[in-house]
């Protein structure tokens, strides 16, 4: 019996420390699109572009913020799938999936638009031969990411 539960205690503690893993652990800290502390590493970024990175970092983040205050309300009544709240007998219905889908489609494209401004930022910040190892980085990342799911 104190073998089984020094087991299960063991087991316990590994699992515990595994989750946890390190400070920059990309598990643990989600995916980020501009992981500073492996880019510095992986790119051999100098002082200056660290420093443009963090305030392009530091915008984004104000940016989100702001966001995110924006859609409080909002963000409450996005959580009810508006699909649901439709009854496909109404006359209208189609027209008001078509206005649905058109709104889903605006959010998809400006988020896209959004990313191509952040690739441009990070290709100035960039010379040419740290831009294409960066290319390679996202690639990796990706696949393992895929891997995982």
């Amino acid at each position: 019996m104190k073998k089984l539960i020094t087991g299960v205690l063991l087991s316990a503690c590994i699992a515990t420390t595994a989750y946890a893993g390190g400070k920059n652990s990309d598990e643990r800290r989600g995916g980020d699109f501009l992981p500073l502390h492996k880019m510095e590493r992986v790119l051999d970024l100098t002082n200056e572009q660290i420093v443009q990175f963090e305030t392009l970092k530091e915008e984004l983040k104000a940016e989100r913020q702001a966001k995110r205050a924006e859609m409080g309300e909002e963000g409450k009544r996005r959580k009810m799938n508006a699909l649901a709240g439709l009854n496909p007998d109404d006359a209208d219905y189609q027209e008001k999936v078509n206005a649905i889908a058109e709104q889903k489609a605006e959010k998809v494209k400006a988020r896209f638009l959004k990313r191509a401004e952040l690739r441009m930022k990070v290709a100035d910040i960039l010379t040419d031969e740290q831009l294409e190892k960066f290319d390679n980085m996202k690639k990796k990342r990706g696949k393992k990411q895929r891997q995982h799911s």
